[in-house]
């Protein structure tokens, strides 16, 4: 499966790659005190600053990194997605083709929202969506590898509809996840009730294309559509 084209535009993309072991400590540092200070204070409250105090790396040091506070969340956004698929991937049953349609799904689903709270993807993160908008870029390109993957499993289990309508399908698959995070976040907390009716929801959406009913009519949306937003003026 090929990746999506990279996201950040140029003023948000990380400065250095580190190569020497203390350098991949202190970004890290960087990284792991900037989430700490998002749960505490927001994403509005968060400085350079604060972020290079708490890591124990100066400033100087930090913008040798990441160019703004904005591009350290990216990456760390970029990154917690980046452990949710490899999670869920590794989460993925050997043969799914001899389990039932049902079961696999449900079963994947539960666990990439399991992925979630393992990685620390919290509400500070989701919440910072909504103040950045390059998050959504990255978010974007979550969504299509993981509809790549679902439309691919649909298939094996015995879909027989075209790549086409399994990845439109799919995205809207992903699209039902973001219901549970809105849902939780209007109620100011986890709910294990929010996820069992999105999985519910995700497995009656995914039957008719799993049960053998003809194809929806009417243009679907295409992975080509949402790569086109990812290589955009501001890729």
């Amino acid at each position: 499966m090929a990746e999506p084209p990279g996201l950040a535009s140029g003023a948000l993309r990380p400065r250095l790659e580190p190569v020497q072991a203390r350098s991949r400590r202190n970004r890290r540092n960087i990284l792991d005190a900037a989430q700490a200070l998002l749960k505490a204070q927001g994403v509005h409250k968060l400085t350079t600053s604060a972020i290079a105090a708490a890591s124990g790396v100066s400033v100087g040091a930090l913008y040798r990194f990441f160019p703004n506070k904005e591009s350290i969340i990216c990456r760390l956004y970029e990154e917690k997605l980046n452990a949710i698929r490899l999670s869920g991937a590794e989460s993925r049953p050997s043969d799914p083709a001899n389990m039932s349609w049902r079961d696999y799904f449900g079963g994947l689903f539960r666990a990439l929202k399991g992925a979630e709270r393992k990685v620390d993807f919290d509400f500070s993160l989701f919440n910072a969506v909504f103040t950045l908008p390059e998050l959504a870029r990255i978010d974007l390109r979550h969504g299509v590898a993981i509809a790549d993957a679902i439309a691919a499993d649909m298939k094996l289990l015995g879909s027989r509809w075209s790549d086409e309508a399994l990845f439109d399908l799919a995205v809207h698959l992903y699209a039902l996840d973001f219901s549970t995070w809105m849902c939780w976040r209007y109620a100011g907390r986890y709910s294990v009730r929010a996820v069992d009716r999105a999985i519910e929801a995700s497995l009656a959406v995914m039957r008719p294309a799993m049960e053998g009913e003809p194809e929806p009519r009417g243009a679907a949306i295409t992975r080509a559509s949402l790569l086109a937003e990812l290589s955009g003026p501001n890729a």
